[in-house]
């Protein structure tokens, strides 16, 4: 009697399976982008499960397809990430948005992923639940590798590549070169952007940078405590048209530096695997290079148009125009239900 011996090489197994008389199907493949991607591996154009049998090959199918893919945004660094509460659903009925959510929501539509959102306040919170797997996919993180550590992996390439500028009062302004021309000065940072990680190595013992809530470092510009403020002009044009302030504080042309944002995969449940399959997809998103400029700034007027009736932000006055936002403070999610949700699961339907 002949017996027929099959090596099964997958990413998941290198054990040699040594069956009698089985039959043997070509690996599955599933179209993603117009390629097609092998449900073993998640990988294209490859044969790593083509001689193992169907019963015994593990498959990237059960992240995202037969179970949700549990995906994180950070909701208070406008315009890249919000919640919005959904009128007549009541006072804990939340919606995610913004420019990270809207690209993966596309990005999923097109993998048919299935998913489920959840909204992180701290995106300290977010990384521990990433790296402990109770979080599939983080959504909107700079410096990825050095900011989440062990037990995760970024998508490459980047999702957004963002600059950072120097911001002041229209009648207060100064030269800018570069981090020098900020010695000998005041600034601050808004702690909702993270990026102080980004600047540590450049700043010297004569400069004085502090971290602030949105509404304070825009309090300290206006009161001269503070000559200059850094920041993505994305999310500083969002919050200058929600404070009204758009004349009085300006951003000087000079870019201070580049930073890349990522979406983060956890290494602790399978869902590392879809890696190549989203940088793929994000690829494909990011082919027209203007993209990105044009939805940040729909996104940035949809952030706008909230406050479009709220007063401006005052020195004597305390800002009460976030109604759209959770106030919490040691709550570390808002998730979605999806019963209360007609957009939170994109199935295969």
């Amino acid at each position: 009697m002949q017996f027929k011996s099959i090596l099964g090489l997958c990413l998941l197994s290198a054990s040699v399976v040594a069956l009698p008389f089985v039959t043997v199907a070509k690996a599955p493949k599933r179209q993603a982008n117009g390629v097609l991607v092998c449900e073993c591996c998640g990988q294209k154009n490859c044969s790593c499960c083509e001689d193992k049998p169907v019963e015994k090959r593990p498959t990237i199918a059960e992240c995202g397809f037969s179970r949700p893919l549990k995906v994180a945004t950070l909701t208070n660094n406008r315009p890249f990430g919000w919640t919005e509460r959904i009128r007549n659903f009541g006072p804990d009925a939340l919606t995610s948005k913004g420019f990270g959510i809207n690209m993966f929501e596309e990005i999923a539509k097109n993998l048919k992923l299935r998913y489920k959102v959840v909204g992180y306040e701290k995106d300290q919170q977010a990384i521990k639940d990433l790296r402990k797997g109770n979080l599939d996919l983080l959504i909107g993180l700079y410096t990825p590798g050095s900011t989440t550590g062990k037990n995760t992996t970024p998508v490459y390439p980047a999702m957004f590549s963002n600059i950072f500028s120097v911001y002041y009062l229209k009648e207060a302004p100064f030269e800018v070169t570069g981090y020098e021309s900020l010695h000998n000065k005041k600034g601050v940072i808004r702690r909702v952007e993270n990026i102080y990680p980004l600047l540590s190595s450049n700043i010297s013992a004569d400069m004085s940078i502090s971290l602030e809530t949105t509404e304070d470092a825009f309090k300290k510009l206006l009161s001269g405590e503070a000559d200059y403020l850094i920041g993505s002009p994305y999310s500083i044009e969002a919050e200058l048209r929600r404070f009204k302030l758009q004349n009085q504080i300006v951003q000087d042309p000079k870019i201070l530096f580049n930073a890349s944002m990522f979406m983060v995969l956890t290494r602790a449940t399978d869902c590392f695997k879809l890696r190549n399959i989203l940088g793929e997809a994000i690829v494909a998103y990011n082919q027209d290079k203007r993209r990105a400029d044009r939805e940040l700034r729909a996104v940035i007027d949809e952030w706008g148009e909230l406050f479009k009736d709220a007063p401006q932000l005052t020195l004597d006055g305390t800002d009460k125009t976030d109604e759209v936002q959770l106030k919490s403070d040691d709550s570390s999610d808002l998730e979605k239900d999806s019963e209360d949700f007609v957009d939170d699961e994109i199935s295969d339907d």
